[in-house]
């Protein structure tokens, strides 16, 4: 079974007009049930190497938050650029070496606002930009599951009316986020979602200041959003992921 760690960045709310944040994005880490303790376990020796102690403990953050880590910061106010992005590179490298699947889905705000206004009948998808990314995101990770589950099959299976299921994907979400509970059972009922089988009904929510592959995953979505809102610019830790094998799927939400 995959555990699917989403992260999100440009979190806006109902609010589709900052100028700082034109795209919301979901993205999914695929970290297989085999590989969660090592990569917990390597993600707490780096932070205690960084640190001194383990997150949480007094003089230290509970979570990494890829902003302040980025910009200097909150709990990274006295760190110098070389020291931030050492410990950036260190996080980055966990995924690049194992070449860990990343699915990333975004939207334009602005393209949203505009769609709503022209009232095409879909209006029961943009609630918020969270909705209709989460949408299609799963949409993204059903094709994703799908196809790891066909590179496991012989030809007689792929020819068979139904095929066996060899790769689950539970979708691990933060608490206190945008994420909700409903948008899983709406996408299942859709037709994007109808022939989902390999994506678990439910959402597991968990805080990221207890879940490791959240953090990872949220650092990805902000360096993912930083490269959408402006490609022409220099990103290398978006490139690292990208060149590194870990960016897998980009799914641009048409409107």
């Amino acid at each position: 079974m995959y555990l699917v760690y989403l992260g999100e960045s440009g979190n806006t709310g109902n609010s589709l007009n900052d100028p700082n944040q034109p795209h919301h994005v979901h993205v999914g880490l695929l970290v297989h049930e085999s590989q969660s303790i090592s990569i917990t376990g390597e993600f707490n020796a780096l932070c205690r190497r960084h640190f001194g102690r383990p997150l949480g403990e007094p003089g230290t953050p509970t979570e990494l938050r890829p902003a302040d880590l980025y910009q200097g910061r909150g709990a990274f106010t006295s760190w110098p650029p070389a020291r931030r992005n050492e410990l950036i590179q260190d996080c980055l490298s966990i995924m690049i070496r194992r070449e860990t699947p990343l699915i990333a889905s975004y939207v334009n705000k602005q393209e949203l606002a505009q769609a709503r206004e022209s009232g095409d009948g879909t209006d029961s998808l943009w609630q918020n930009p969270s909705q209709i990314t989460m949408s299609k995101f799963l949409f993204a990770l059903n094709m994703f599951v799908d196809e790891l589950n066909m590179t496991v099959m012989d030809s007689s299976q792929l020819m068979e009316d139904s095929w066996p299921i060899a790769n689950f994907a539970m979708v691990v979400a933060g608490d206190g986020r945008s994420v909700e509970p409903r948008f899983m059972t709406e996408f299942l009922k859709s037709s994007d979602g109808e022939d989902s089988t390999a994506v678990l009904g439910n959402f597991c929510f968990v805080g990221a200041e207890h879940s490791v592959g959240t953090q990872l995953a949220n650092m990805c979505a902000y360096f993912a959003r930083r490269w959408f809102q402006k490609p022409d610019d220099s990103h290398p830790y978006f490139d690292a992921l990208r060149d590194g094998k870990v960016v897998q799927v980009i799914y641009r939400v048409q409107l």
